[in-house]
């Protein structure tokens, strides 16, 4: 059997076995590096969009995301992006938290970090899963992020930034602007007759 110190060692033995990249396969840190993967030039929106780790620039799938968000108690995702692109990330990002982890408190705010903190801090009464904040006010994603985390202490938050740019990689402007970093241009128009057609249910 194994002394309390020994038993301890162990465990800080194995910890970096644990946090190896192969573990993280598929997760935004974990993801391919820039330059490595095929992105489209016109990706279709909302979830074909170019997409990016914010801190280390990783391509990230909207698959990605969701593990996030699976992960997250409440979702920043930038509120006044407005092009077609954005609109449309935004709202397919809502719609998919709202249809996997209901019920879903969706907060519109336009005011400082530390008034989004409060609104959020006064959601949880309604007792959701999640959170998602549509931030449209003065202050960075990232500062309404620490707001939220110092006002509801262990809450996690995930920021989503959606940014009007047709980048093929993180541009440095862009880095730590959020957790993840949406270029919304160029987007493609989907023609009716691309989409798939809808054949009749079978038994």
């Amino acid at each position: 059997m194994l002394r309390p110190t020994a038993a301890c060692l162990t465990l800080l033995a194995c910890l970096p076995v644990a946090c190896t990249g192969a573990d993280q396969l598929g997760e935004p840190w974990g993801s391919p590096m820039q330059y490595t993967t095929a992105l489209p030039d016109t990706p279709y929106p909302p979830r074909d969009l170019v997409m990016f780790d914010g801190v280390n620039g990783r391509v990230v799938m909207w698959a990605d995301i969701m593990r996030l968000v699976r992960r997250t108690d409440v979702i920043v995702v930038d509120g006044s992006a407005s092009d077609a692109g954005a609109v449309a990330a935004r709202n397919a990002l809502v719609d998919d938290v709202q249809s996997s982890f209901p019920p879903v408190v969706v907060v519109d705010c336009d005011q400082d970090a530390d008034a989004c903190a409060d609104l959020v801090h006064d959601a949880w009464s309604q007792k959701p899963r999640r959170v998602v904040v549509r931030s449209t006010g003065p202050d960075s994603l990232q500062a309404v992020s620490r707001a939220i985390r110092a006002r509801s202490l262990f809450t996690s938050v995930t920021t989503v930034a959606l940014v009007p740019s047709a980048a093929r990689f993180l541009q440095e402007g862009d880095r730590e602007r959020a957790d993840v970093v949406i270029y919304t241009a160029p987007t493609r128009v989907v023609a009716p007759t691309d989409l798939p057609a809808k054949k009749p249910a079978t038994r």
